[in-house]
Parts: C-alpha cells; sequence; structure tokens
C-alpha cells in the first residue's frame, strides 16, 4: 500500500490488485505470527522480573520474527511471485527481509507494545484495588505478592530498592519482591523512618552506620546489616537533615 502510493506520486503508478495483493499476502504471515509473539511476550513478562531482561529478551526475539516472517512468505508465496526477478526461494527472501525490514519491525514493536499493554492493564487496576482493600497498619508494612499477604514491620526493612516495575523490600534477612513501584511503595512509609538515597533506593533511616563521600556530592551509604548503597547529591542534603540530631528545646 505504501509502495503504491508512492509510487503514484512520482508519477509512475503501480497497478492496484496486485499491490493490494501483495499486501493483503504481508499481512497474511503476520496473522499466522502474532499468536506465538504474543504467547512469548506473555512469558516474558510473567517469568524476567528485571527491566534490562526482558528489554534483552525482546532484542533477541526482533530477528527470529522478522527471519520467519520472510521465510514463511517465500516457503508459501513462492508458486505465486516466481519469475525471472526471483530465480528461487532464496532470492525471494534477500529481497522480502531488505524491502520489509521497516515495516516487519514497527509491526514486531507496535504487537509487543500492544500485549505489554493488555497485560498490565487489568494488572494495576487488580493492585490499585489490593491495596485500597489491604488492612492498615501504623507499625508495620502490609504487602501483598502473589496472593499472600506479608506484615512487614517498620524496624525491621533496612532498605528498599527498585527492580523495574518492581521493589524489592529486604527486611531481617530476606528479600521481597512485590508488585510495586518504589515511589507508590515510598508513600506508604512514615516520612521520619525513612527516607530516598537514589533514584533506585531508600532506607530506614536508623540503619545508617557510615557515609563515605565519593566525589561531586555522591556518597557511599554503609548500612548496618552490611549492605552498601549509593548515596545520590540530589538526596543528599535531606538525609543529612534526617539524621541531624533534633536541638534540645528552650
Amino acid at each position: 500500500m505504501q509502495g503504491n502510493f508512492l509510487a503514484a506520486y512520482r508519477g509512475a503508478p503501480q497497478p492496484w490488485w496486485p499491490t493490494f495483493g501483495y499486501t493483503a499476502a504481508i499481512y497474511s504471515i503476520w496473522a499466522l505470527l502474532s499468536w506465538p509473539i504474543v504467547g512469548a511476550v506473555i512469558a516474558i513478562e510473567r517469568r524476567l522480573r528485571r527491566l534490562w531482561t526482558r528489554i534483552a529478551a525482546y532484542l533477541l526475539l526482533w530477528p527470529i520474527v522478522v527471519g520467519a516472517h520472510v521465510l514463511l512468505f517465500a516457503l508459501i508465496y513462492w508458486p505465486i511471485y516466481r519469475g525471472a526477478a526471483v530465480a528461487t526461494r532464496w532470492d525471494m527472501t534477500s529481497i522480502m527481509f531488505v524491502r520489509n525490514l521497516d515495516t516487519n519491525s514497527l509491526l514486531y514493536v507496535a504487537l509487543v507494545a500492544l500485549t505489554i499493554a493488555w497485560l498490565r492493564w487489568p494488572r494495576r487496576q487488580a493492585l490499585r484495588a489490593e491495596r485500597a482493600a489491604a488492612p492498615t497498619d501504623d507499625g508495620a508494612l502490609i504487602v501483598r505478592n502473589r496472593g499472600t499477604v506479608h506484615r512487614l514491620p517498620f524496624d525491621t526493612i533496612d532498605w528498599i530498592g527498585a527492580a523495574g516495575d518492581y521493589a524489592e523490600i529486604h527486611s531481617a534477612g530476606r528479600a521481597h519482591l512485590i508488585e510495586e513501584s518504589l515511589t507508590s511503595l515510598a508513600q506508604r512509609l512514615p516520612a521520619g523512618q525513612f527516607a530516598r538515597i537514589h533514584r533506585g533506593a531508600l532506607i530506614r533511616i536508623d540503619r545508617v552506620r557510615e557515609i563515605e563521600a565519593i566525589g561531586r556530592g555522591d556518597a557511599h551509604v554503609r548500612l548496618a546489616n552490611g549492605a552498601e548503597l549509593r548515596l545520590s547529591r540530589r538526596y543528599r542534603a535531606n538525609l543529612t537533615a534526617l539524621l541531624a540530631p533534633a536541638e534540645p528545646a528552650q
């Protein structure tokens, strides 16, 4: 379709029906590939927790999808399109790969994005409902993970790190991975007891044992459990103010 319009614009219009038939053939292969791609996206989203591992998986899947498309096209439609211009199936595959690389890549990205949006929209709605219905506790953080409710007392939490769309709570020697962003989780913590030290980490203030400057306003924060985290200069002033001893009342 795109080629037909471009050809007409350049003053050398192509026959409509052959162009339409070629486009229909292209998308018929995508109809065959869509379900396996959707299944792969669902598996990636459910099994890979880290954002960078999911991105790597999608990058690895991309050439497989593009290659599968041109191979299937050549296998199925070779009897229709063979001729002087394409003497063999391999010639057809090479031509198809070059001519349709941009289109196939865009369709792949669109299908992945739509599948992720379809997966996450109901999940986010369900998570909001779960959090709204979660019991409140002034002395602990109530979290839900895979249908299980955990009560984590504030005084057992050492620090919390971001893990893509998840947060990893380090409490009493254990790590709890929950389906909630670090920003959302921080809003449920008492501000006087916890502080953000980096865009990817927040800590319990009374766990700080040492702050070591490393230059340019950044620092390393060492906690009582031995963990060492990076303190961004953006959050250093706030942490310093929270660690400063309160002045005695006059």
